[in-house]
């Protein structure tokens, strides 16, 4: 069958000329933009390190100097200090709390803000400035119970447990894994020492891989401990609450319940409630205005459209060719062959078309990713993709997008050649050889 298949594909090769071609242009513009969802997709598929669930933000505001609002007998900075720590007692003693942290305001997942440093094994390589990890850095203040490691609910990368904050977290930090083997080459690191400047921390904890953003990979991460808050107490803005709610808790009553009445007590001296998010409408609102949500749909977009070619291609060709081979098909009948090896036949020479048209496309797949690069999430300059991961592999990387491009225009291909030859081969071979 293989050798007709062939025959007859060389015979009618001005016929399957211009689907051909087609073929050619959509395996080609199909692996374009499947590539940028692989990438994204794999990214948000990367464990995140944190639990989001019930988790949420309780965002601080302070009046502005020229805001009528603004309190000048209550602006000094011990004033301030006591209004807030204030607030933080309101915060977390509502029943529905179970743990919370007092984070700086670039110290949580799908913040606005993004923070990093670099970060030394030994003094040799600090004074000389080089052999540093540049790694993100989250600060949080161990003030009445406050844990920013049990809040999000990181887990110690040996145990699997929650990490618990030493007695004296003076001088002390936890540290990614990540962090650890680009520093120690081991994630055993505990009682180590790290240098941000001439002072060493030592490492009290290393929790497992964390990720800032969820479409994004995990970068290495220091985390601070601070006994109350660094600088100003104006900048108490700056140190928004995060807050675990306890398992069972209805969290739309409670989001109801906190801004009817839990809001207006927050508004203490020249602060005031500002808002409460949660953690995943952060993340949803971050991949909006990063524009990685308008990025999957275009690209989604562009896939069905390059798909829907293919379909109307495909049926378009071999419901011409069916018409065109009505008395080949009656001929067929005639002898014995059934619908089933007819509609065979057709398929096969569909898939004989799209498997020669997406080899030849390959070279060109090879130079296009050399020379212009796969798609890869925009990080800092300073990130390192981590080998462990498939989308940081070129050959994988490569090799995965292919199958999945070439499976899918396999699929549709097939579906649009099933309809038309389908219809053709249940003529009856006297009604296919009528007009011959």
């Amino acid at each position: 069958m293989i050798r007709t298949i062939l025959h007859q594909l060389w015979n009618q090769r001005r016929q399957n000329g211009w689907i051909f071609l087609e073929l050619l242009v959509v395996s080609f513009f199909l692996w374009t933009v499947i590539d940028p969802i692989y990438v994204l997709t794999a990214n948000r598929a990367i464990d995140r390190g944190y639990n989001p669930e019930g988790l949420y933000v309780v965002n601080i505001g302070m009046y502005d100097v020229t805001n009528g609002n603004f309190n000048p007998d209550m602006a000094s900075d011990s004033m301030n200090l006591v209004a807030y720590h204030r607030i933080a007692r309101i915060v977390r003693e509502q029943p529905e709390v179970e743990c919370w942290s007092i984070s700086a305001n670039q110290s949580f997942p799908n913040s606005n803000s993004w923070s990093g440093t670099q970060v030394f094994a030994d003094t040799a390589s600090l004074h000389k400035k080089e052999g540093y990890v540049h790694a993100q850095w989250y600060n949080f203040i161990t003030l009445d119970g406050s844990n920013l490691l049990r809040t999000y609910g990181m887990k110690d990368v040996r145990t699997g447990d929650d990490i618990r904050l030493p007695e004296q977290t003076q001088g002390k930090v936890f540290i990614s894994e990540l962090l650890a083997l680009r520093l120690f080459g081991t994630a055993d690191a505990v009682g180590k020492k790290v240098y941000e400047d001439d002072e060493p921390s030592e490492v009290a904890g290393v929790f497992r891989d964390f990720k800032h953003r969820d479409y994004e990979q995990p970068y290495p991460l220091i985390v601070r401990m601070y006994d109350d808050m660094q600088g100003s107490p104006y900048m108490a803005w700056m140190y928004p609450f995060v807050i675990r709610l306890k398992p069972g808790v209805d969290e739309s009553a409670f989001i109801q319940r906190f801004q009817q009445e839990v809001g207006p007590q927050l508004s203490i001296g020249n602060f005031y409630f500002d808002s409460l998010k949660k953690f995943s409408d952060m993340s949803e609102a971050y991949a909006m205005a990063s524009g990685v949500t308008n990025k999957l749909r275009l690209q989604y977009a562009l896939t069905g459209f390059a798909l829907l070619c293919i379909f109307l291609g495909m049926v378009g060709t071999f419901w011409i060719r069916s018409n065109a081979r009505r008395e080949e098909i009656g001929v067929m009948r005639s002898i014995g062959a059934s619908q089933r090896c007819i509609v065979r036949q057709f398929l096969i020479e569909a898939w004989l078309l799209l498997t020669t048209a997406f080899v030849l496309v390959i070279p060109f797949l090879l130079y296009h990713a050399y020379i212009s690069g796969m798609y890869a999430v925009e990080m800092r300059s300073y990130f390192v993709p981590n080998p462990e991961y498939w989308q940081n592999r070129f050959g994988f990387h490569f090799s995965i997008v292919l199958i999945i491009s070439y499976l899918i225009l396999l699929i549709i291909a097939l579906i649009g050649t099933y309809i038309p030859v389908v219809r053709a081969a249940r003529t009856l071979p006297a009604d296919a050889l009528r007009n011959e």
